[in-house]
């Protein structure tokens, strides 16, 4: 079924007091024709009577109309303006739903943040970088003095084959 457009409905209003006017002229020409109201010889007066006829009877119409289709029409407008104003208080509540969630949940990433901080606070290995990036290195490095003119045996004194592995139950003397 086809969707009643602005466009639309103000088609069928008019459409609406057309035909209502095209009664009321029928109403007026019935009337004259029957000679049923102040009929004259005079062609003005009767033009003059029957307009001035056919304008109070539409005025009449339209106070009619007005008092049935107006009280309607304010129900309408007020229920309109309930259903608006509801939907604006549901999205101010849900609004106000998401910004305290999101608090929350600003808190609670907060409260983990802290903890991360404080177990990595209480990291030796976290507390050493630190000390590295402060530049105070040299308090903790070693003091003695290293032999220059020999070198380092890692082999524990044991020889070596040809192809570096060690050879077994031989010891270098």
């Amino acid at each position: 079924m086809q969707e009643r457009t602005p466009q639309n409905k103000d088609e069928l209003r008019v459409f609406g007091l057309i035909s209502f006017v095209a009664i009321l002229v029928g109403a007026a020409i019935a009337v004259f024709d029957a000679g049923l109201w102040l009929k004259d010889d005079s062609t003005q007066t009767n033009a003059i009577t029957y307009m001035m006829g056919a304008f109070t009877l539409q005025g009449m119409s339209y106070f009619i109309y007005k008092m049935i289709a107006q009280d309607g029409m304010d129900q309408r407008a007020v229920i309109s303006n309930m259903q608006r104003s509801m939907t604006r208080q549901m999205q101010n509540q849900q609004m106000r739903f998401a910004k305290a969630q999101m608090d929350v949940e600003i808190k609670k990433q907060e409260v983990a943040f802290a903890k991360q901080l404080e177990e990595l606070e209480k990291d030796p290995e976290v507390q050493q970088y630190l000390d590295l990036m402060k530049g105070d290195f040299e308090s903790e490095a070693p003091r003695h003095k290293a032999k220059k003119k020999e070198p380092l045996n890692l082999s524990g004194g044991r020889k070596r084959n040809a192809d570096g592995t060690y050879a077994k139950g031989e010891k270098k003397e």
